[in-house]
């Protein structure tokens, strides 16, 4: 008999014995932060897109492989996926996450390790952030794009 899993920004349903017998295993962070929901929006994006390879940190999600390694330096990304062979390296910054200086930090670590990196921010945020990369001079190394259709609001 076939086994299905389904993600959901709570937890896994796994449903077995033909339909006969559904579990649910909760997150161990139910509180779900907006960055994790964010995250996990994303990665059902990529999926809707094909991608079937990746890793992530923070949620756990059905499928996930765990090969593809997060732990780059002294900093963890939040996601790692292979598209057509290739990989790519992501770490997500909700609006309030961007002008840290602990993002800063991290991202000046990440990139020493990760080509192509790519910060993900709220659409609405994508110029503010391309700043802070000039200002720490990284725009040459990490790419930015948006994680959802419009503007977060926080």
């Amino acid at each position: 008999m076939d086994t299905y899993t389904v993600s959901t920004p709570f937890g896994t349903v796994i449903i077995t014995d033909g339909g006969r017998r559904v579990s649910f295993e909760l997150y161990s962070d139910i509180r779900q932060s907006r960055h994790n929901q964010a995250l996990f929006v994303y990665i059902q994006q990529l999926q809707k897109q094909g991608i079937t390879q990746f890793n992530t940190d923070h949620i756990t999600i059905a499928g996930r492989d765990r090969r593809l390694g997060l732990a780059k330096g002294k900093a963890r990304l939040d996601l790692v996926y292979i598209d057509q062979g290739k990989t790519y390296y992501c770490e997500l910054k909700t609006n309030r996450e961007i002008g840290l200086d602990i993002t800063a930090q991290q991202l000046r670590e990440l990139a020493k390790y990760c080509d192509p990196l790519i910060v993900l921010v709220p659409r609405g945020c994508i110029e503010e952030m391309s700043t802070i990369l000039h200002m720490i001079n990284l725009y040459h190394k990490i790419a930015v794009q948006p994680y959802d259709s419009s503007t977060e609001d926080d």
